[in-house]
């Protein structure tokens, strides 16, 4: 699947890579997954709390980044 990168639009296949090629930003953020609740902070697929600034700006660490529930809510 393809996605656009939420800093500098550039296009990525989200399943060999974990990062922007062009900027290096982590692709998979729980606040452009399907399955995050924003008003509730949390993650219906997994059921756990996702603090806003850690499902806008995560990290390698970020549950987000490895997410096998993952679901891309935008459009390419």
């Amino acid at each position: 699947m393809e996605v656009k990168c939420h800093k500098c639009g550039t296009e990525n296949w989200l399943e060999n890579q974990s990062r922007c090629l062009a900027c290096d930003a982590v692709l998979r953020r729980c606040a452009d997954c399907a399955n995050y609740e924003s008003s509730h902070e949390c993650c219906r697929t997994l059921g756990a709390e996702v603090d806003r600034r850690e499902a806008e700006n995560p990290s390698l660490l970020s549950i987000s980044t490895n997410c096998l529930g993952y679901r891309c809510a935008q459009k390419v």
